[in-house]
This record gives C-alpha cells, sequence and structure tokens, in this order.
C-alpha cells in the first residue's frame, strides 16, 4: 500500500512537471511564431498555429488565445486564403476579454487593422471601413495614437472606393492634420499621395503639387521601396496623373510609362491605361485610343477576375454572419440583462411585500399590545386613585385629630415652659440644673483629656462619640452654635465643643493635630463669620464659653 501511494505521488508529480514544461515550450513557441510575423516572414505552414490555437483554447489566457488565432489568420492570409483568414481574425476578437483590465488592446486593434486590409484588398471597402474604424477605437483606448491615426487614415480609402470621394479628402486631410500635431511628419507626408490624386481631380493643382513633393521626398518612400513594393509605384501614376491635367504631355507619358513597365498591380496597370487613354484622345491619336482603351477594359476585367464572383460572395457572407453573430450574442446578452434585470425588480418587490406586509402586521400587534398596556394602567390608575382617595379621607379625618392634639400639646408645652423658668428663677443656685458640668464627668471626656495632655491625637471615633454625647448633653449649645448663620465644618465644630467642654489650646491642638498659630488664626476667623465681631482668640473662647440655651427664646 506504501509502495502504491509513492508511485501515485511520483505520478502526479511527473504529470505536473511535464505540463509545466509543455506550457513554457509553447508560449515559446508563439513568442516565436509573433517575432517572425513581426519581421514580415511568410507563414506558410499552418500546422504550428493549429497546434497552438488548441493549445490555448485550452490552457491559455484571453491574450494567448488571441494572439494565436490572429497568427493562424496570418498564416492563411498569407496561404492566399482569404475566408479562412477572415474567420480566424473573427475568432481573435471574440477571444478578446475587453472588460478584463490586462486586455491586450494594442494587439486587438492589430487584428481589426488587418481583417481591414484583407476585406479591403477582396474589393469589400463597407466591411473594410467598419474594421478599420475598430482598429481606431482600440488603438485609442491603448493609448497609442500613432496606431490610432493610421486607422484613421485607412477609412480615406475605403470612402474613395464607396465613391465618396468628400469623405474620402475629410478623412485624409484630418489625419494628415493630426499626425503632424503628433509630430509624425513621416507617416503624414505618407497619407499625401492619395490626398494629391483628390485634389488633382478638383483641379486643386497647386495645392496637388505641395503635397505630391511632400509625398516623393519627405515621407516614407525610398528608392530601394519604390522597386521592391507595387503599391508605392502609384508615386509615378499620380505624377503621371498630375502631368496630364497641367497639359505637360510629355512628362505625363513618362511616368505612365514607368508605372506600367515596373509595377504588376492590376489596379495601377488599369490606372496607367485609363490616363494614356485620355493622354492619346487629346492628342488625336486614334490608334493609340483605342488601344489603351481595350487595355484598359482588358485590365478591368482581370482585375474582377482576380477576385471570383465566390470568393467575393463568400467574403461577404462570412463577413456578416460574423457581424450578425456578434449583433446577436449582443442582444441576447442585453435580453439576458434585461431579464436578469426584471428578476431582480420582481424580487425586490416581492421582498418590500413581504417587508410591508411584516411592519403592517408589527405595528398593528403593538398598537394591540400599546392599547392593552393603556387599558390596565388606566384600570390600575383607577384603582390606585379610589385607593389614594379613601386614604386622604381617612388622612384629613385624622389631620383633625391631629391639629386638635397639637393645640394641646401646645399648651402642655407653654405650660411645662414656664414652669421650668419659674424653675430656674426660683432654684438658679443648684448644681445639678447645669449639665455642663455633668458632661464633665463622662469617661469619654475625661479621656480625651488625659490624651489631650500628653500630646496625643484623638481618633476619629472617639471624636464621634464626644460630639455625640455633647449635643445629648448640650443640646442647647449646639442648636445655638448652628443658628448663628455660619455653616460649622466638622474641624470648627469640633473646635467649639473642645472649648466649650474647657479643653485649653494645647490639648485641642494635640486631639485635633493642628498647629497653635493655626488654631488661634481659625479661632479669630471663626470670631468673625459667627458673631461679626473682629477680635483675638481668647475672645472668642470666651463668647464659645458664655453660649447657653436660652429657654425663653
Amino acid at each position: 500500500m506504501k509502495r502504491q501511494t509513492i508511485f501515485l505521488i511520483l505520478t502526479l508529480i511527473s504529470l505536473l512537471i511535464t505540463s509545466c514544461t509543455d506550457g513554457k515550450w509553447m508560449r515559446q513557441q508563439l513568442s516565436d511564431l509573433h517575432t517572425r510575423n513581426q519581421a514580415d516572414s511568410l507563414l506558410t505552414d499552418d500546422s504550428l498555429a493549429l497546434a497552438l490555437c488548441d493549445y490555448f483554447d485550452s490552457n491559455g489566457t484571453p491574450n494567448e488565445q488571441m494572439l494565436a488565432h490572429y497568427l493562424l489568420a496570418r498564416t492563411y492570409t498569407d496561404l492566399g486564403e482569404a475566408p479562412r483568414a477572415l474567420d480566424e481574425y473573427h475568432h481573435a476578437t471574440e477571444c478578446a476579454d475587453t472588460t478584463a483590465q490586462d486586455c491586450d488592446y494594442v494587439q486587438l486593434s492589430k487584428v481589426h487593422g488587418q481583417m481591414a486590409e484583407l476585406l479591403y484588398q477582396n474589393q469589400l471597402p463597407r466591411n473594410s471601413l467598419i474594421a478599420y474604424q475598430q482598429a481606431y477605437r482600440y488603438s485609442m483606448k491603448a493609448g497609442v495614437p500613432e496606431l490610432a491615426l493610421n486607422a484613421y487614415a485607412q477609412q480615406g480609402k475605403c470612402y474613395y472606393d464607396l465613391s465618396l470621394p468628400d469623405s474620402a479628402m475629410f478623412v485624409t486631410e484630418e489625419a494628415i492634420r493630426k499626425l503632424l500635431e503628433c509630430g509624425d511628419t513621416l507617416s503624414a507626408n505618407s497619407f499625401k499621395g492619395p490626398m494629391a490624386y483628390g485634389l488633382i481631380e478638383k483641379g486643386e493643382l497647386a495645392k496637388a503639387k505641395e503635397y505630391l513633393d511632400s509625398y516623393e521626398h519627405h515621407s516614407f518612400i525610398t528608392e530601394e521601396m519604390l522597386q521592391k513594393y507595387d503599391d508605392i509605384k502609384l508615386l509615378y501614376v499620380y505624377k503621371g496623373y498630375y502631368f496630364q491635367h497641367i497639359e505637360v504631355c510629355d512628362s505625363a507619358l513618362h511616368y505612365y510609362y514607368k508605372a506600367l513597365f515596373t509595377s504588376q498591380n492590376p489596379n495601377n496597370q488599369a490606372l496607367v491605361y485609363r490616363g494614356l487613354h485620355q493622354i492619346y484622345e487629346s492628342l488625336h491619336e486614334p490608334d493609340s485610343v483605342c488601344k489603351y482603351a481595350a487595355l484598359y477594359v482588358k485590365k478591368n476585367d482581370e482585375t474582377i477576375k482576380l477576385a471570383s464572383s465566390s470568393a467575393l460572395l463568400s467574403m461577404q457572407y462570412l463577413y456578416d454572419y460574423q457581424s450578425f453573430k456578434s449583433l446577436a450574442q449582443q442582444k441576447s446578452l442585453e435580453a439576458a440583462q434585461n431579464r436578469l434585470s426584471l428578476i431582480v425588480i420582481s424580487f425586490s418587490l416581492v421582498i418590500v411585500v413581504l417587508i410591508s406586509c411584516g411592519v403592517c402586521l408589527y405595528l398593528r400587534n403593538r398598537q394591540r399590545q400599546t392599547k392593552q398596556r393603556l387599558f390596565t394602567k388606566y384600570t390600575a390608575d383607577i384603582i390606585s386613585f379610589i385607593s389614594i382617595k379613601k386614604e386622604l379621607h381617612n388622612l384629613q379625618n385624622q389631620s383633625v385629630i391631629n391639629e386638635h392634639r397639637v393645640v394641646q400639646a401646645k399648651k402642655e408645652l407653654e405650660f411645662f415652659r414656664q414652669s421650668i423658668i419659674d424653675a430656674n428663677k426660683k432654684y438658679s443656685d443648684i448644681d445639678s440644673w447645669g449639665m455642663a458640668d455633668a458632661i464633665q464627668k463622662v469617661s469619654i471626656v475625661e479621656h480625651l483629656k488625659k490624651k489631650g495632655t500628653k500630646g496625643l491625637k484623638a481618633t476619629d471615633q472617639e471624636l464621634h462619640d464626644l460630639r455625640r454625647l455633647f449635643k445629648i448633653y448640650q443640646p442647647g449649645v449646639v442648636e445655638t452654635l448652628h443658628s448663628t448663620g455660619y455653616a460649622l465644618s466638622i474641624r470648627e465644630f469640633d473646635i467649639c465643643m473642645l472649648i466649650k467642654l474647657n479643653f485649653v489650646p494645647s490639648e485641642i491642638c494635640a486631639l485635633l493635630k493642628i498647629g497653635n498659630s493655626a488654631l488661634a488664626n481659625q479661632r479669630s476667623r471663626l470670631l468673625k463669620k459667627m458673631f461679626g465681631v473682629e477680635g483675638n482668640a481668647p475672645q472668642f473662647d470666651k463668647r464659645i464659653k458664655n453660649l447657653t440655651f436660652d429657654i425663653e427664646s
């Protein structure tokens, strides 16, 4: 069992390593093929491109899938299989994920640009125009203005083939202006050749001559390129056309024949034959007129034959199919989004209705409970009201009795008060009337006397017990102290109490743990605050010792 597990793990590891190696190798092959395409090498073997498409359709990112199908389309283009190439271009655009942040808009723009060129070469200018517009859009989104302006300028030739020369010239002129603003003079001058041809047709010969000179001497055109590329040999046609219109027939014939002998492009040759036919017609040479008229017609027929009707129809149907397919997918997506929106709205409405019903039920239940609580409280309040009313009635009856008792008690109190006054006057010399002397013999007072003499501090409990006994033995003095109009603190009350009990200042300082000067200052302040008299500490002591409870007051 252990060996089988080890074998399984090793197998998985080997498969993982193999898959990683295959992925690295396939990406290397994709990069190599892309490099060959950028170097304008002919791609004549579609087996590698097909293998790359099969691999990256299953294992690659959207950008890798787009690149693989783009390279297969380039291969079919080089093989001359335009319909299959167009199909792969469309497949490449479908692979691109334009909603992703890492979408390769530059590559997507190139796909649309190459597709537009293929459509234009197969005499489908209207479809080519749409593809160039897409290439311009994605180039701008990628932030590559030079690529975008090139796609914009290429739209001019599509408008020209659609018999819209004014639109063609407007687009081309606008592209030239924008390229010059970007500082790309070479590209701007490279588009001045077709513009010159249009200006010649409109009769603006001076401007046409300026554009032709810029196109010939200040663009990408070189002698090597003139010998290599047939499209650039249109320069000879443009110059012949210019000299034809300024009626310099020798120069016009020179450039027309130069284009005829050096270019194999049927379109160029057709333009040359038409120009020669018109020149010889102006020179009144009927034989040459008939000759080049016949050659012009023949070359036009050959141009049409180069792209057979079946191939053109195949291209047209394929392009329309892909366009309608994209449109159908877009409409399907919109319908799905609308359905989703409808479902979300319906679901939201159901939730709102359910929440509303729940809220209504909750409010009704809460209202019912509130009513019930209010009714219960109302009943309890009624019962309380009846009870309080009965109690009030009883209290009123009791109040009448109490008032009678109060009046009787006042009369008795007055009688006893008068009796006490009379007794004090009659027996003023009897010691038993003085409660101040009696408190001196209480144990707590004697105890604190001893502690004060020894310089010891009184505890909080001892002071508390002394206060309690002082209030019992001398209630009149306590009441008099509190009736002076000044609110005494506990410490100030203790000072007054100890003075009244005949404690000397040194004993008070010891018991309350304060200094002699502090005690003296405090007694002076209390004399002013309690009695409103300026004086010293002994005067305050005298006032306190003389305090008695005047029962007549």
